[in-house]
């Protein structure tokens, strides 16, 4: 899956344009990782007058505050068009480089990588902010409810399921004389990769529908999207007959039903 970073610079001299970095902010659109070099800041701390050194510290703080806030304010940073607006409308203290694209898996270790090459030293007692997203929020809320009554994050292949083209992980799966799965989407990632992860799900439901004969119960977790883009695709979701769109802050309706329908795992 495709990431981007951009670099946070503090502007030395506005005419020259010098300016160092201080942090580093990164994302896959899912998961989004921040941090700040502290140590690197207090080693700053007489390039700047007294007032420009008290904004610095507040902004950098606020901005460590916001996006790890459990609120829709932390949803901009994942977003790619975001960081790019803000790159071109920076402040003259606090700037952020264009987004850049790279072609990796985001996790903690390639993050630590390219702190170190465009930061500064990566300190394991600093502070890095993992944001949490959707993914997490299912994971820790609804989880723990249901993990003995069906199979979670199972990759179902088409040897186990005949009919499916190839391999998919459905985040649960049971049934109850019909099957009974759910899959959670990220409605604001880029739509070429949300179709593809739609799609995969959709060739899953057509396999099990023919496996039981009947349809199932398939529900799909998520949020509104505030990507325009995306918008039009949500709404076919949610108002698909086939499928039962539940809000992220609703899980409880997936819980209530597979603890009164019987629903077990299939694997």
């Amino acid at each position: 899956m495709k990431a981007f970073f951009s670099i946070i610079y503090i502007s030395v001299n506005n005419l020259s344009d010098e300016k160092i970095s201080i942090g580093l902010i990164m994302s896959d659109n899912e998961q989004l990782f921040f941090k700040y070099s502290k140590t690197k800041l207090a080693t700053l701390k007489n390039l700047f007058g007294n007032e420009k050194k008290a904004f610095i510290k507040t902004y950098l703080k606020a901005l460590e505050k916001d996006i790890s806030s459990d609120s829709s304010v932390k949803e901009n940073w994942i977003n790619n068009s975001y960081i790019s607006y803000l790159s071109d409308y920076s402040n003259n203290v606090i700037q952020f480089s264009p987004p850049k694209n790279i072609d990796i898996e985001l996790h903690i270790d390639n993050f630590k990588v390219f702190f170190e090459k465009f930061i500064f030293k990566y300190e394991e007692s600093s502070d890095i902010t993992p944001i949490p997203n959707i993914f997490d929020k299912v994971r820790k809320d609804l989880y723990p409810k249901i993990e003995e009554k069906v199979n979670i994050d199972k990759i179902v292949t088409p040897t186990e399921l005949e009919n499916l083209i190839t391999p998919i992980e459905v985040n649960f799966i049971g049934a109850n004389g019909v099957p009974v799965t759910g899959q959670i989407f990220d409605f604001e990632k880029k739509q070429y990769f949300l179709e593809n992860d739609i799609s995969r799900y959709i060739s899953l439901i057509k396999a099990l529908d023919i496996k039981f004969r009947k349809e199932g119960k398939y529900f799909v977790i998520g949020k509104e999207p505030k990507i325009v883009e995306n918008h039009s695709l949500w709404s076919q979701i949610k108002n698909a007959d086939f499928l039962e769109f539940v809000d992220v802050t609703e899980t409880k309706i997936i819980e209530e039903y597979i603890d009164k329908s019987g629903v077990t795992p299939l694997y």
